[in-house]
């Protein structure tokens, strides 16, 4: 009798256990998986975010680590062997590296702009269809009501019913266009495709406030710091320190006229990226001009299609127009709010080139 209560006991006690512990697990706080959460960024977020999760940039950084370990060796050799040259080439080579990894962040930081500002311009672009899907459905409902009052006919109900079937259309194609550039933006930051990514920035369509260019300012800096023509005059050097250190009794002639028909190869070379770079700053130059330009026109074209839009509405309400004139103005108000967005986004990537191209840093090797 006192073995079976005791089992009894034991059984109750090992349930209460359980309970306890299930108890536990409903209470403790699920996590937060990525697809679970809205990740809302501004374009500083991303940059930050892109530095730290990008794969690409994260391997250059493993590169220049490994240039620091081959530059400690050459240096070590040259406790055994010295050597001006030998020397100048390993210092050559760590500060190659380095540029590279600028450079590579700097492009790194290019793509980011040019992904988030695709994501938001796609947030904005879906905004745009939803707002003209509205306007069709508008329309649509407007033209219905005169149809029944006898005021319509029934092509201008048809026609109205066929521009809002367009427009739903159009938002989900936008709708699509979105999904794509929130997953070129997490590939490029190096997120999970899981997670849900918005883009918080508000750009102005307008230009106000942004600095003026100087050019000659700016190809004074590219001539002066862009890493091809800091590689190509580090390697000019190099060729001209070997012609001296060859100017002796003790160096064959041959080997002479190899060293100086080496410099002087790296001379013209040095004079062609000299204009390469100049021509790419004028390019980069003309194109932020250009889109400056375009995107002007487009704000006015945009005004001029809302304003028209406008009138043809009441017009129509009124009777003094046809559905077709309404559903044209309205078709010509979408198209000038999306040229408007895309000349915004345009100019916005013509500056962002620009200047990535021409603030190369002076000292890359911090």
């Amino acid at each position: 009798m006192r073995g079976r209560r005791y089992g009894i006991i034991l059984r109750t006690a090992v349930q209460l256990v359980l309970l306890l512990a299930c108890i536990a697990g409903i209470c403790q706080v699920s996590p937060v998986y990525a697809g679970e959460k809205e990740l809302a960024l501004g374009l500083d977020d991303a940059r930050k975010l892109a530095l730290s999760g990008n794969a690409s940039y994260s391997m250059a950084k493993l590169d220049f680590d490994a240039a620091e370990i081959q530059f400690e060796m050459s240096q070590a050799d040259a406790l055994m062997r010295p050597s001006v040259v030998a020397v100048k080439k390993a210092e050559n080579a760590r500060r190659n590296t380095a540029r590279a990894l600028v450079a590579k962040e700097q492009a790194l930081m290019l793509d980011v702009d040019s992904a988030y500002y695709s994501l938001l311009s796609a947030q904005m672009r879906l905004d745009i269809r939803r707002k003209a899907e509205e306007q069709a459905k508008d329309t649509a409902r407007i033209v219905t009501l005169k149809y029944d009052a006898g005021l319509a006919s029934k092509i201008e109900v048809i026609s109205a019913e066929l521009q809002l079937q367009r427009a739903i259309s159009e938002t989900l194609s936008a709708e699509g266009d979105l999904e794509l550039a929130a997953l070129t933006l997490k590939q490029v930051l190096g997120l999970s495709l899981d997670t849900k990514v918005v883009a918080t920035g508000a750009p102005k369509l307008a230009v106000e406030g942004r600095e003026e260019i100087d050019f000659d300012e700016d190809l004074a800096k590219v001539l002066a710091n862009r890493p091809e023509i800091v590689e190509t005059r580090d390697a000019l050097e190099i060729a001209e320190l070997e012609v001296k250190f060859s100017d002796n009794d003790y160096t064959p002639e041959l080997s002479k006229r190899l060293y100086r028909n080496a410099e002087e190869k790296i001379r013209l070379q040095f004079d062609q990226v000299k204009q390469g770079v100049q021509i790419e700053a004028c390019r980069l130059y003309l194109a932020v001009q250009n889109a400056k330009r375009a995107m002007e026109v487009a704000q006015a074209a945009a005004f001029q299609a809302e304003e028209n839009y406008k009138i043809m509405k009441l017009r129509y309400e009124y009777g003094m127009e046809i559905a077709n004139t309404l559903l044209g103005a309205q078709v010509n108000l979408t198209e000038a709010k999306l040229a408007e967005l895309q000349a915004f986004m345009n100019y916005e990537m013509a500056w962002l080139r620009y200047k990535n191209y021409v603030d190369y840093p002076a000292d890359e090797a911090k």
